[in-house]
């Protein structure tokens, strides 16, 4: 095999590599599916980032949103939800979980008010196990790029193999 098709193909795994957690955030954004409702009931969590569980009045189901990483800080759900002056709430659930509607089980909602909706999408799809195979896979793309300095000498990989480094990093943190 040609070494110009070799580091292409490196070159062009590293970049999908990249760009799949932005890209599946995007799809998963594609399917959802908007709730509007009035506020009956809101309860809090005692974890060290709390989250809020709500009921509406058209729906007998619980509605939670459970990231409580460090970008969950960012958020003001709080807020939203103890405003004493608006009760009327918007928020979105995945179309799976749509089916689970009026049947009393429990939905994660996802962007509530319309807001930080990527934030939420980021934690409904990553789970803290979640997160440990993406960095195996950061490492592994590592070695990959690694190898390709080895064998091709190119300044690129140095820098895909920092772009992982510090991708996997931030993943595991969030």
């Amino acid at each position: 095999m040609n070494f110009n098709i070799k580091i292409f193909i490196i070159i062009l795994i590293s970049i999908a590599g990249i760009l799949y957690v932005p890209l599946k955030l995007i799809v998963l954004k594609s399917n959802l599916i908007s709730i509007n409702g009035a506020l009956t009931e809101v309860t809090k969590s005692f974890t060290r980032v709390p989250f809020y569980k709500f009921r509406i009045a058209d729906y007998t189901n619980e509605f939670y949103n459970s990231g409580t990483g460090v970008l969950s800080n960012l958020k003001d759900d709080k807020k939203i939800l103890y405003n004493k002056n608006d009760k009327h709430i918007t928020f979105f659930v995945n179309k799976k979980d749509f089916l689970k509607l009026k049947k009393g089980k429990d939905i994660q909602y996802i962007g509530l008010q319309k807001k930080n909706v990527f934030i939420d999408i980021f934690y409904y799809y990553f789970s803290q196990f979640g997160k440990l195979p993406f960095f195996i896979f950061c490492i592994l793309m590592m070695c990959l790029n690694a190898y390709a300095i080895y064998t091709f000498k190119l300044k690129i990989f140095e820098f895909l193999i920092v772009v992982y480094l510090f991708y996997g990093i931030l993943i595991l943190v969030l």
